[in-house]
């Protein structure tokens, strides 16, 4: 008699709980929809045909990727640009006070020239040795700083003049192998940098740039060459092998300053294609995300309305699940 009585209640209540724990699956999806505004199902949302929005999820990550890459660069390449600039234009104020000093006769003149010309090659080789994102900025394919230091250089120099006394010529023609000669000082000893360019940056598929110089370019080499040059000159043993000294050092930056200009230019050329594409990778981001969006995205105000619905519909199963459980044998039989 009581299993007879209670059963219909006990289903009915086994039923109710399965509808509440329904409404709470589609309530939690709807809440998610209108707070994100993306299908919580995707699947479903495309019609069961998800290649195309693997397709778009994959082709946005790559161009995420992309942009990522082309941004590094980019500063890494604006980096470069101003450390060369400034190597420049230490080049350029050492050249002036040495025509300056060129056209007097006074000692403190020519001294100015000689401590200006010091202090920018101290500059030059610690901007040709900086680093960016953790690697060299002029130091090829190799991870290691590319330059010694400054005072290196200037004793070996200095010792090239000391192994010539009286012969300025000389001196100066082993300085200028010392700096260009492969098997030269220079190359063996002064500069560590990798033998290799560092590597290209791919722009697009199958399109590529080169993105960094190496310390050891023939301009750069030249502008330190002059720059030591000048900033030995006052330890020269008589006027006349300063005056020497200066002349070389004069017509040796002349001809620096252009070539760093010009190997500013190439590199700008490389600068403004990894601009263009980073501008066309953020664009080809925005479409297709618009693309991917449009497939998985839903109305959020419906989203939110048919939330409301569900916790309305929760509400009134709570209220007869609670009515339920009240309900007796007594009440049942009545």
């Amino acid at each position: 008699m009581i299993g007879t009585a209670t059963s219909p209640t006990l289903r009915a209540h086994s039923m109710l709980q399965q509808n509440v724990a329904g409404i709470k699956q589609r309530l939690e999806t709807a809440r998610t929809e209108a707070v994100t505004g993306v299908a919580a199902d995707i699947g479903r949302a495309v019609g069961g045909d998800t290649a195309k929005v693997n397709m778009l999820s994959e082709a946005i990550d790559y161009a995420r990727d992309r942009t990522t890459v082309l941004d590094f660069e980019g500063g890494r390449m604006s980096t470069a640009q101003l450390a060369l600039e400034a190597v420049r234009g230490g080049a350029s104020e050492t050249l002036d006070a040495l025509r300056f000093a060129e056209n007097s006769t006074q000692p403190a003149t020519k001294a100015v020239a000689t401590e200006t010309a010091r202090g920018a090659l101290e500059d030059t080789v610690s901007r040709l040795n900086a680093s960016y994102g953790g690697r060299p900025l002029f130091g090829g394919d190799s991870g290691l700083s590319p330059m010694g230091g400054s005072g290196e250089l200037l004793d070996a120099v200095r010792d090239i003049f000391a192994a010539n006394p009286g012969d300025t010529a000389a001196a100066l023609a082993e300085v200028e192998t010392w700096f260009d000669d492969p098997a030269g000082g220079f190359q063996t000893g002064f500069f560590r940098g990798g033998d290799g360019d560092a590597p290209t940056v791919e722009l697009n598929k199958g399109e590529r740039a080169a993105t960094s110089v190496r310390g050891d370019d023939r301009s750069l080499r030249d502008t330190m060459r002059g720059l030591a040059i000048a900033a030995l000159a006052g330890e020269a043993t008589d006027d006349g092998a300063r005056d020497r000294m200066n002349d070389a050092s004069t017509g040796i930056l002349s001809t620096a300053g252009g070539d760093v200009l010009d190997l500013q230019s190439r590199l700008g050329v490389s600068e403004e294609r990894v601009a263009n594409a980073l501008a066309e990778r953020g664009a080809e981001v925005t479409t297709l995300s618009i693309a991917y969006n449009g497939l998985t995205s839903v109305d959020q105000a419906e989203a939110a309305t048919e939330m409301r619905l569900l916790e309305s519909q929760l509400e009134a199963s709570y209220l007869t699940t609670s009515r339920m459980a009240n309900l007796t044998l007594t009440n049942y039989l009545r």
